[in-house]
């Protein structure tokens, strides 16, 4: 996978026991944070950690500070390029605002920033400090989440090496990374952020994929790659019998039956021990979306290739939960995968379709398409009995302007929803709920006798939740627990890159019920 940290190493030991080692490093990298502010202290101070002393000890590091007038600013960045032992490379945090939600990610982002000033492309060795990170979170007595903080770090380093399958060249290559810290790493936390990182990276190759060269092909093959770590794999590509039990995605699919024939996708890990809950995780897997016959505006359809990155996600996590053997836990992935396009057959507007579940569908958008894939899975996934259902979609473009590029959470049940809230919150995953109400239910029903409900609902409001709503429709009942996820705000960067949204947090509530 093309994040290159080919290897990651944890040096627990006191700054000085590890100070030969800092020495041999390339870089060090170490963060720094301005004093906490007093009622009538305005001034910006740095707080002399330990590895400042040390440092300052052996250079007069808080002399060139001075000299330059740094002071930790947030986002600033300090470059002392030592030519006797490493280069260290200092970033800024500033003051930290104690009420800020995301804390972790927050600093990780500033490493990120910091690890973008290093030019040169393949790295023997990169040091995290850590110890500075710990005595921040003393001195503003902040809540030490150790799983959190390494995986938003481990994440920002991996970004900083992450190139596509495609790149031209490689981008960064780290050969060692350590982080540097006087307390131990619990061997689960170690597993699971490297987890995260390669279920991340998964994610990011196959979004990223060019739409010329991606087809329903490659979600299959990427499932049926997972049977050498011993996932079981079912893939259906009878589109007669997707036809008759999958109509409603059939109906999707029909734009695309001669170049690109749909593809039910069914990946299934079996823990060793006792099955304690079964867990379906079912991703939009729509490989290109046109917006069929109601064509999407040019500027509409670039990064379409990206739509179906809830697919690619529940693909990748299940490989990983699979590395890791979650105990208890069965975790089943599906993905109805097939292209939304144009040709003489494909679906049109106005149209009465029926379902997996027996409700009738009126098409009154045939880009509103995603939910028309999902009805159908989610109604699949119940015949198999699981207990709890995620859909992880980019689903609607309201729910990019309710909350920006964060998830936009939505659940049948408020207590599985703040249960997995706690979760997001715990790994520093952005999220905002969004309540699905009686009258999203409501705004969905169709007015045509021969349909129960419609796919864009009488309203311009409240997009993401009807949306929401047609797929928990679904269900054969409202107690069903699912969590949808729409993901459509942040899927993609500013720049058109995958993101990788959404995998730390499922990946971290699936680790947390397992237990």
């Amino acid at each position: 996978m093309p994040h290159k940290i080919q290897n990651i190493y944890y040096k627990i030991d006191t700054i000085q026991k590890n100070w030969e080692l800092i020495k041999e490093l390339d870089y060090l990298v170490i963060p720094v944070f301005q004093e906490k502010q007093n009622n009538n202290d305005r001034n910006k101070q740095i707080y002399e950690t330990e590895i400042i002393k040390e440092l300052d000890k052996k250079y007069q590091i808080k002399t060139l500070f001075k000299k330059e007038e740094y002071s930790a600013n947030k986002d600033s960045i300090f470059i002392f390029p030592n030519k006797e032992d490493s280069t260290f490379i200092f970033f800024g945090l500033g003051r930290i605002n104690e009420n800020q939600k995301y804390k972790e990610l927050k600093i990780a982002q500033s490493l990120l920033n910091a690890l973008k000033s290093i030019k040169k492309k393949q790295i023997h060795s990169i040091g995290i400090d850590l110890y500075s990170l710990k005595e921040l979170f003393n001195v503003y007595q902040l809540n030490w989440n150790i799983k959190s903080l390494l995986t938003n770090l481990l994440i920002s380093c991996a970004d900083y090496t992450y190139h596509s399958l495609e790149a031209k060249e490689i981008s960064k290559d780290i050969e060692n990374l350590y982080f540097l810290l006087n307390e131990d790493i619990p061997e689960e936390v170690q597993l699971f952020v490297k987890a995260v990182i390669d279920a991340r990276a998964s994610t990011m190759d196959l979004v990223n994929m060019p739409a010329n060269i991606k087809t329903t092909n490659t979600l299959v093959e990427k499932a049926k790659s997972l049977e050498n770590i011993g996932l079981k794999v079912e893939i259906i590509d009878d589109v007669n019998w997707i036809k008759e039990n999958m109509p409603c995605f059939y109906t999707v699919a029909k734009g695309s039956l001669q170049t690109d024939p749909p593809k039910w996708i069914k990946v299934q890990y079996i823990p060793e021990t006792q099955i304690k809950q079964k867990i379906a995780l079912i991703g939009k897997s729509v490989i290109f979306d046109t917006g069929g016959y109601q064509v999407k505006p040019d500027n509409y359809m670039n990064t379409m290739k990206a739509d179906m990155t809830g697919g690619a996600t529940v693909l990748s996590i299940i490989e990983q939960i699979a590395n890791l053997k979650l105990p208890n836990i069965q975790v089943t992935a599906y993905c109805a995968a097939t292209p939304n396009k144009i040709d003489s057959d494909a679906m049109l507007p106005d149209s009465i379709v029926p379902t997996t579940c027996g409700k009738k569908v009126e098409i009154r958008h045939t880009d509103a398409e995603g939910r028309l894939t999902l009805i159908d899975a989610i109604a699949m996934a119940e015949k198999e009995s699981n207990d709890l259902f995620f859909t992880i979609a980019t689903l609607t473009g309201s729910a990019a302007r309710a909350v920006g590029p964060r998830i936009a959470l939505m659940s049948t049940r408020v207590d599985k929803r703040k249960e997995f809230e706690n979760s997001l919150e715990e790994i520093s995953e952005p999220y905002q709920s969004l309540e699905v109400e009686e009258e999203d239910f409501e705004d969905i029903k169709s007015k045509l006798d021969g349909a129960d409900i419609n796919n864009t609902g009488s309203e311009k409001y409240r997009g993401a939740q009807t949306a929401a709503a047609f797929v928990f429709s679904g269900l054969s009942s409202l107690e069903k627990p699912c969590l949808h996820l729409d993901i459509a705000g942040g899927d993609m960067t500013k720049d058109e890159k995958a993101t990788g949204i959404a995998v730390k947090g499922i990946l971290n509530y699936l680790h947390f019920i397992s237990k």
